[in-house]
């Protein structure tokens, strides 16, 4: 799905994850999944239908398997891996893997793939496999999460397993109960147990964890055995903590308190016993920081902030705050918004995560920059994003992307100087076969630049009928990459529209926030702009033009539909929110809600009007164009609830020409394959109904 909205919510009230999710977990041996391509290179997604009326006008019958068409199940099926990493000698390889059976396994292979195992497998029903990483070379920690709630009110678990890489020593009860809670009941286990802080140089059995045994929602850091589970008492929350970051040599260095809008980030130089103030601040009235994490010299510590209106990355010496931050990387147009990158050969930090246009990293370390080169070389016209390496620096995991390449997992060995290709994400999506989206910028009606892109489709005559697909967040971007929802809706024959409104993440500070309480105003009307934009430029059939989008893009659909009714032929919404002050009343019970919820929608008493004048639950009685809507029962981040509420009142309003599916184990994020499948059906019927079809569409 084109982005999200929102995240975990963490409960103040939780209740204990059921036993049935360690019972489920069982280990195969000796399944060998993975099929390995040696290339040596010159190195230079069950339905429930609550069926509505139909429209009057009869739904295409669609055929999956028409020739010389890409099949529908090469885009819906779910990645082949979704994770991939080498075990600190470089001997082993760990990943996630799906099947099209709708189960995830965390496979284990040694690098050449003569010997892989299933050592864990998930159904994606009643749990998942959220991450792993490997403590040494024998051992890993699985997070694994699990939906718990009750009435209408839902949340994710999560958990901490332990298990051999061989299958063997699997410990799914790492995290025993407290007795030690201020709480009624003697045994306590928190709602998350898989927040896993750091490693302890020297010691192969210990990880650091952040758990709230002792007071609810403030975490304590424990040294905890990942063989046994004993845990020791290495930091107490103080100051109000609710997040912890240790340094390379497992000492916990800093802390970051949040109180409604003030943030409180302490640290603890090398020597010193005292926690000392970094910085406090009101996020809504100041710039903020963001820690990042530290250097190999635990006094060095990487944070996030503004430079000239886009976010940048500087160092900074907690051991001397005064002296000025030194600047590590910027770019003019866009935020520097993802991670550190630590060099396990190097012994230090080499450079951030980045996605920009033409790369995924920027290095300051001229030797790990030298080594993305040669990968570049390798696979030129890629993003090729370096993801791990072995202890010794020989070997690396490589993914590798672009518009109309899939992602593709690859092993570099640079002692035998060749690519490996070891998983193809989609194996049946043929790059040739794709479409390359091309950038676009338009100005909006207030003048305001907007960037985006449109893909259409190969040999379409134009103009021709076009989606426009509104990302989620809202606060996301569309980027040039392979994006599985354009390539499907562009391989139909439909153009697709894709811009980053006002309120999208990576323009700077002061476009983000132009979105903040602006939902179906101005936010609506980049969208509008935008296929006007793609009428005047000869792309779109004014009378072939449908919306559709996931999450906010749900919400933005069904408004585009309240508003510019004239302007849409149909809409498509997944998961979207219809009730903006239900919403607020759903993430009010989490925390976070101050500078998440409401910072993005507003208060929900003193913004009511407003609040009811953009909901589209208030507006059924105008809407007259065919819709689809489409939510997952499981849904932890736009409860299912916001969907039901918009049907109900469509059905009130007389309107007929709606279709509502349910999927019973649906999540946010199209995480079943069986959903993926299920929501592309539908999506492709409806959309050829409308768009394929001559005459009107009532």
């Amino acid at each position: 799905m084109p982005g999200c909205s929102f995240s975990i919510g963490i409960m103040v009230s939780r209740q204990r994850m059921t036993a049935i999710l360690v019972r489920i977990i069982r280990s195969v041996h000796l399944i060998a999944i993975l099929t390995i391509l040696v290339l040596t290179v010159a190195f230079i997604g069950g339905c429930k239908s609550v069926e509505q009326p139909t429209p009057e006008q009869p739904p295409v019958e669609v055929f999956e398997d028409i020739l010389g068409r890409i099949p529908l199940k090469a885009f819906a099926s779910l990645p082949l891996v979704r994770r991939m990493t080498l075990s600190p000698s470089g001997e082993h390889i760990a990943s996630i893997q799906n099947t099209a059976g709708d189960k995830t396994y965390l496979v284990v292979t040694t690098y050449d793939g003569k010997d892989a195992r299933r050592l864990l497998e998930s159904d994606n029903k009643r749990y998942s496999i959220r991450w792993f990483d490997w403590v040494n070379d024998e051992r890993l920690v699985v997070g694994v999460g699990a939906d718990d709630g009750w009435s209408n009110l839902r949340w994710t678990e999560t958990r901490l397993f332990a298990i051999n890489r061989d299958g063997s020593n699997l410990k799914t009860d790492l995290i025993t109960p407290s007795r030690d809670h201020n709480s009624f009941t003697r045994e306590y286990l928190p709602q998350l147990q898989d927040r896993v802080i750091g490693k302890i140089p020297g010691d192969n059995r210990s990880v650091l964890i952040a758990l709230d045994l002792r007071i609810g929602t403030y975490p304590d850091v424990y040294k905890l055995d990942v063989y046994t589970g004993r845990r020791e008492l290495i930091e107490g929350s103080t100051y109000g903590m609710r997040d912890w970051m240790a340094d390379r040599q497992g000492v916990v260095r800093l802390g970051t308190a949040v109180e409604g809008t003030m943030v409180h980030i302490l640290v603890k130089p090398v020597g010193q016993d005292r926690w000392q103030t970094l910085r406090k601040y009101d996020a809504l009235r100041e710039p903020d920081m963001t820690p990042l994490g530290f250097d190999e010299d635990p006094n060095m510590l990487f944070v996030a902030q503004r430079l000239d209106g886009r976010t940048a990355v500087y160092s900074i010496d907690i051991s001397n705050p005064q002296v000025p931050p030194t600047l590590r990387a910027s770019h003019a147009l866009y935020d520097i918004e993802g991670g550190l990158i630590y060099s396990s050969w190097l012994k230090q930090v080499v450079g951030v995560r980045s996605r920009l246009d033409e790369s995924a990293s920027i290095y300051w370390n001229p030797k790990a920059k030298a080594l993305q080169t040669r990968v570049d070389l390798a696979l030129p016209g890629r993003i090729n994003d370096i993801q791990g390496s072995s202890r010794n620096g020989r070997r690396h995991i490589v993914v590798s992307s672009h518009a109309t390449q899939p992602p593709q997992w690859y092993l570099y060995d640079e002692d035998l100087n060749r690519l490996i290709l070891m998983v193809d994400g989609y194996p049946k999506l043929v790059p040739n076969e794709l479409v390359k989206p091309m950038p676009l910028t338009l100005k909006a009606r207030d003048g305001t630049v907007l960037h985006g892109y449109v893909t259409r489709p190969a040999h379409a005559r134009q103009p021709g009928p076009l989606i426009v697909l509104p990302h989620g967040g809202p606060a996301g971007r569309d980027v040039l990459d392979f994006n599985y929802w354009t390539q499907f809706l562009a391989s139909r024959g439909w153009a697709v529209l894709q811009v980053n409104f006002r309120g999208s993440s990576g323009y700077g500070g002061e476009f983000l926030q132009a979105g903040f309480k602006r939902w179906g105003l101005e936010m609506q009307d980049d969208l509008t702009d935008a296929a006007h934009y793609a009428i005047e430029q000869g792309i779109a059939d004014p009378e072939r033009i449908c919306i559709v989008g996931g999450s906010y893009g749900g919400y933005a659909a069904l408004m585009g539909i309240v508003k510019t009714p004239e302007l849409f032929r149909c809409a498509v919404s997944f998961a979207g929110v219809s009730d903006l002050r239900a919403l607020l009343t759903d993430k009010r019970r989490f925390l976070g809600y101050e500078l998440g919820a409401e910072r993005q929608l507003g208060a929900w008493w003193s913004d009511r009007d407003r609040l009811k004048a953009t909901s589209p639950v208030n507006h059924a009685e105008k809407i007259r164009t065919p819709l689809l809507i489409v939510h997952g029962a499981e849904d932890r981040t736009v409860p299912v609830e916001q969907s039901r509420a918009m049907v109900d009142a469509l059905k009130e309003a007389g309107f007929k020409h709606m279709r509502y599916i349910e999927l019973p184990d649906g999540d946010h994020h199209l995480s079943r394959q069986e959903d993926r499948l299920t929501f592309f059906r539908e999506m492709e019927r409806f959309l050829a109904t409308h768009l394929d079809q001559a005459g009107g569409s009532e």
